[in-house]
């Protein structure tokens, strides 16, 4: 293994581990911590307890190592990161989030409620400008994207060149976060993180200013991006009231500030001053302990002052500052200081092997190997589970996670504590992933659209360019699934789209809205499985797009 291979793995061991750690403490004071763990502070991974999904949840006993949210869409990013080294951001968005929603643990509201949204079938990731339960879209600054995008770092050829990399990192925050807290924090992670990598040594006060002063070189990426560019900047800016020029300025000046002060508390490596330091920044209250931003600042400082440091030590520090946000800062440092670790973690970290799996595939996109892609399945067929509990469902005898893999169970089913038809249950994913989920007594049948594709299944999975006799000896080894991969296959060679309705519009956008384009595209939807339900889908974002065009130009011509 080479020594960024080594660097790549450890750093996605460090951050599941801090995850994991932190998790023990998330939103724990001292009673609650000792109810978790009859232990007044955490050293180490351990087997705990808590309740998941509310009041009306399960009291469940958690494993040592299991993890939560932050690296759970983690998982999800790099699955999402295909063999040739882009990033499907449709498949992350319309399939992962979807189903991540049945097995979340220690999920922001923020996330979830984008999740939620992303499952309308109108509703593309770069148009997801939600508004409901006093949430609003374009106020969401927290951190649940800047703890999900280091596989994009770990995965980029050239970590020199931010631009190689940065675009990817912006197109998966936008999937959930509107406001540039949010999306500059995961950016300003992604910078620190790639200079670790990079140097062979935390990034320290000079690369944090280098990172925030990068933020005004993002909107020539954004806006060439046709997606980003034409539709979410215009409708962005609209909602907001202001221009992103303005947003950015002052959330780097807020930035520099937090850096500002954070240096002052690199000095010492006392529990207290890493106190001090968090609570100058906000990061004990109510209103800023999420923050993006501080979070991530947060995050590089704490590395670069156990920069020289066994890495739990600082794990152990985070994790044990009740009222902070305990387990994203952990993981956050944890990429980091991980990068420059020649060793694992020491406790226990669940799913350690998979966790390894997927830092070596981004380690051999970063060299340009053929590797591995991860089948979702077609678009066009999907349909997101209409509930939480729809995630897991049946396929003949087996359950399985929608989308995703056939699922072994691991232990027994827990009953909601409110009367209804639904249990948990850990369940291992035959791709080497454990998840918790919520699902129905009896699930139901999964759709054929939402059956897991044989040559997603297992975590060696199938290269992007399998052969036809390495297809059918899948078709062969999951029979109950053949009739979904020949359907795939005849629409391949029918003239059908094969493009999904985010390509298409994107194309119809490039082109001006070129009337026999947008007919063309109307037409095949028409003719395709689903015609009416992806035909509204396309005229939506069409409609969106032109409107948001029409009135880009006409502040245009009244500013000149």
């Amino acid at each position: 293994m080479t020594k960024e291979a080594i660097a790549i793995k450890n750093s996605a061991l460090w951050a599941a581990y801090g995850d994991a750690l932190g998790f023990i403490t998330e939103l724990a004071d001292t009673k609650s911590l000792h109810w978790r763990t009859k232990a007044p502070r955490v050293a180490q991974t351990v087997s705990w307890r808590r309740v998941i999904g509310g009041k009306f949840g399960v009291e469940a006993t958690l494993p040592a190592g299991c993890y939560s949210d932050d690296t759970q869409l983690r998982l999800a990013t790099s699955r999402a990161i295909r063999g040739d080294g882009k990033f499907d951001v449709e498949a992350f968005s319309k399939v992962e989030l979807a189903v991540w929603l049945s097995y979340a643990l220690g999920a922001g509201r923020g996330t979830k409620l984008a999740a939620a949204s992303l499952k309308s079938s109108d509703v593309a990731w770069f148009g997801n400008f939600f508004d409901k339960s006093r949430v609003r879209y374009v106020d969401c600054g927290g951190n649940g994207a800047a703890m999900r995008i280091q596989p994009h770092v770990w995965a980029a050829p050239s970590r020199s060149k931010p631009q190689s990399y940065l675009l990817d990192v912006i197109r998966n925050a936008v999937c959930t976060h509107g406001h540039l807290r949010g999306i500059l924090g995961a950016v300003f992670h992604a910078l620190c993180l790639a200079t670790t990598l990079e140097e062979g040594r935390v990034a320290g006060p000079d690369a944090w200013m280098d990172a925030i002063n990068f933020f005004p070189s993002l909107l020539p990426l954004m806006r060439e991006d046709p997606d980003l560019g034409t539709i979410w900047l215009s409708v962005w800016q609209e909602r907001v009231g202001r221009s992103i020029e303005t947003a950015i300025t002052e959330v780097r000046d807020e930035c520099q500030a937090d850096i500002e002060l954070a240096i002052q508390f690199t000095a010492e490596r006392s529990d207290a001053s890493y106190c001090r330091l968090v609570e100058a920044l906000g990061g004990l209250t109510d209103k800023e302990r999420g923050s993006g931003t501080k979070t991530a600042i947060i995050a590089a400082a704490l590395s670069w002052i156990h920069r020289d440091d066994f890495p739990a030590t600082a794990m152990v520090k985070a994790a044990n500052l009740l009222g902070s946000d305990t387990d994203s800062i952990a993981t956050m440092a944890g990429a980091i200081l991980g990068a420059v670790s020649n060793e694992p973690p020491r406790g226990p970290v669940l799913d350690e092997e998979y966790l390894v799996f997927e830092a070596s595939r981004m380690a051999r996109l970063s060299r340009k190997e053929n590797v591995e892609t991860f089948v979702y399945p077609d678009l066009f067929v999907w349909h997101p589970p209409k509930t939480q509990l729809d995630g897991v469902g049946r396929i003949n005898t087996s359950l399985a996670l929608a989308g995703l893999a056939k699922a072994k169970e691991l232990g027994p089913p827990l009953e909601s504590r409110k009367k209804e038809d639904a249990v948990w249950q850990w369940l291992r994913l035959e791709f080497g992933q454990s998840v918790f989920a919520k699902r129905r007594e009896i699930p139901n049948a999964l759709p054929e659209g939402n059956m897991p594709l044989p040559c997603a299944l297992g975590s060696k999975g199938l290269s992007s360019k399998a052969s036809p006799a390495q297809q059918e000896v899948q078709r062969s080894k999951y029979p109950e699934q053949r009739n979904l991969i020949d359907r795939g296959d005849s629409l391949k060679h029918a003239e059908k789209p094969i493009a999904n309705i985010d390509q298409l519009t994107a194309d119809a956008i490039k082109s001006d809205f070129d009337e026999q384009l947008i007919g063309k595209h109307l037409m095949s939807l028409a003719n395709g499985l689903n015609g009416i339900e992806h035909a509204v889908a396309y005229t939506s974002i069409i409609v969106k797009a032109r409107m948001a065009r029409s009135k880009s130009d006409k502040n245009a011509n009244h500013t000149g």
